[in-house]
């Protein structure tokens, strides 16, 4: 991972990518392992690609603080994932989840601190997932996803003790 954070008066800027490089152990566990505490673990799933599954993280954001009591933060993240269960056809009409895919999201924040222990908050974020990240949302014959997105709104307020 490499990460990177500038400051400029009072805006803050932010940015960083990761690789996950997923692999099967070296020593699987199997059925019948057992786990801390003497639990016997039934079905396992610890030694199941057939070729190491690769995904790359980007991300980026600025935080702009308003008179020292409200910040407003405005970030973008994308996620890809590469096809991993190689040889595979990936089409609209066969698609896996270890299909190749992606998925974008962006959000906007605001918080408002009124004292060092009370403060007000409230955001949006929106995300769309495509290919094999998308894979668990229901779909049906010639239609490859019926919702591959999302809006989530959130307001509240904090008081820390």
């Amino acid at each position: 991972m490499v990460a990177a954070k500038y400051t400029l008066d009072n805006v803050r800027f932010y940015a960083g990518f990761e690789h996950i490089l997923y692999k099967n152990p070296a020593h699987p566990l199997g059925i019948g392992a057992t786990a801390q505490g003497g639990y016997i673990l039934s079905g396992v799933e610890d030694n199941n690609l057939d070729s190491d599954k690769n995904v790359a993280v980007f991300w980026t954001g600025v935080k702009y603080t308003y008179a020292k009591k409200t910040d407003f933060t405005l970030s973008y993240y994308h996620e890809y994932q590469y096809d991993f269960r190689i040889p595979q056809t990936c089409t609209p009409s066969s698609m896996r989840a270890s299909c190749a895919g992606a998925l974008d999201e962006v959000s906007f924040y605001a918080d408002h601190r009124f004292n060092r222990r009370f403060d007000t908050f409230a955001g949006i974020t929106y995300s769309a997932v495509t290919g094999g990240l998308a894979i668990a949302i229901p779909h049906g014959p010639g239609v490859p996803y019926y919702h591959n997105n999302n809006t989530a709104p959130v307001v509240g307020a904090r008081y820390a003790f």
